[in-house]
């Protein structure tokens, strides 16, 4: 008998398919003399990324000059937090919650700068 209260985990699937990538996380801090000093706190995540097709992300708000990329994961990553792939920095634009079924999915936009 087949229990319909089960979901099926799409993190076992993520887990075969997934690579390693960096997750940097920036916060601003202001020191003594008022100044305001960029922290990034960088951690290993795994994920599947893959380009994002433009037609099916909202098209009031992109910037078509950017890559953006899909990303899968059943890593804790936020919006405004980025990931680093293929030399580029990705920003956290949009997050999808499927965390009932093992992962999120998540829409990163090229940042076209330098590294953090």
């Amino acid at each position: 008998m087949h229990s319909f209260d089960s979901k099926p985990n799409m993190a076992n699937t993520l887990t075969q398919w997934s690579s390693p990538y960096v997750k940097k996380t920036v916060t601003i801090i202001t020191d003594n003399d008022f100044n305001e000093v960029e922290s990034v706190e960088r951690d290993d995540i795994f994920a599947i990324i893959q380009p994002a097709q433009k037609e099916k992300l909202n098209l009031e708000s992109l910037d078509w000059s950017k890559e953006y990329v899909m990303i899968h994961t059943s890593n804790q990553l936020d919006m405004n937090e980025y990931v680093e792939y293929k030399g580029r920095d990705f920003k956290i634009v949009d997050r999808g919650d499927y965390t009932d079924y093992g992962y999120i999915e998540l829409v990163g936009e090229e940042t076209k700068k330098a590294l953090l």
